[in-house]
């Protein structure tokens, strides 16, 4: 059980003075900030800007996140005394967000709602070179298995893959949340009309979910030939004006253009047929990584 629940945490937030909020969420953007510049830096030099040993060895008597990196050495056998202690879910997705992003940003995290399954409070899935990760939290997990031997409190699962072959399996382990956690989630439960999770540095495909979003989008894309790897789809369905008909003229030049330019042939379109009708759906691409499912969970 979520102590959090007995206290009225919605009343909590309303009673901060609006000065107070956008002065904390100035400072907490700077300290995001430098922080994420730390981990930049360390990653250019190879060292882990948490524990600061280097990122491809690890120390047995010093558990710490890049072990999720598959440091040389390391063994299933050393995660199971770490992750039987709380190691802070929303900190630990952080981690996983700024290592894919370095790589691909946002086409290389899979957090979208419309696959999260029904039955999970959250999915999302990473990946980040020859590794991927993946969080599966169901609805019971977030309360814990009651009259349960194992997972009786609050706890996620993660999935673990190295040159896709399971290392870790989201069975494994029942990580306990933190009390960070649990503040955080309660407080998402009772006041998410005041509250947002931001992810700075971190955001994934779920970006496209928010409509005040996809012009940005659109206006930025450019076409690749590397499909396999493209984290969005553009695809514009443009029907002429009554009476009138799109010539391949103007195909043809919208063509050559996005040849020259790398720009959508469909946004080209859009502005040389300004009066025509225009949809464009934006969705996933091909790159972008499978939400990773567990199986039997309630």
């Amino acid at each position: 059980m979520n102590p959090y629940k007995k206290q009225d945490l919605k009343k909590f937030i309303e009673s901060i003075p609006q000065d107070v909020v956008d002065e904390k969420t100035r400072l907490q953007d700077e300290e995001n900030k430098r922080v994420y510049a730390e981990f930049i830096n360390g990653l250019k030099n190879g060292t882990c800007f948490l524990c600061n040993e280097k990122m491809d060895e690890f120390v047995e008597s010093k558990p710490c996140f890049h072990w999720f990196t598959y440091p040389t050495g390391i063994k299933k056998k050393f995660f199971k005394k770490y992750l039987e202690n709380p190691i802070g879910f929303f900190q630990l997705d952080s981690y996983f967000r700024w290592l894919a992003n370095t790589e691909k940003p946002i086409g290389n995290i899979n957090d979208l709602k419309d696959e999260t399954s029904k039955t999970s409070y959250l999915e999302t899935t990473y990946k980040y070179k020859n590794i991927e990760w993946a969080f599966s939290i169901g609805h019971t997990d977030v309360e814990g298995h009651k009259n349960s031997a194992v997972g009786e409190i609050p706890h996620y699962h993660i999935q673990m893959k190295v040159d896709n072959r399971i290392f870790l399996k989201f069975n494994d382990y029942h990580i306990p949340f933190s009390d960070g956690d649990l503040f955080t989630i309660e407080l998402f439960e009772q006041a998410s009309d005041k509250v947002k999770m931001g992810h700075s540095f971190g955001h994934g495909m779920s970006i496209l979910e928010d409509e005040e979003n996809l012009e940005i989008f659109d206006d930025a894309m450019q076409i690749t030939d590397d499909v396999e790897n493209a984290p969005f789809n553009r695809q514009t369905m443009i029907q002429a004006p009554e009476g009138q008909t799109i010539s391949g003229e103007l195909i043809q030049q919208a063509m050559e253009e996005s040849k020259r330019t790398k720009k959508p042939i469909g946004k080209i379109m859009q502005r040389l047929m300004s009066d025509a009708k225009v949809v464009t759906i934006i969705s996933p691409g091909e790159g972008v990584p499978k939400m990773a499912k567990r199986g039997g969970k309630k």
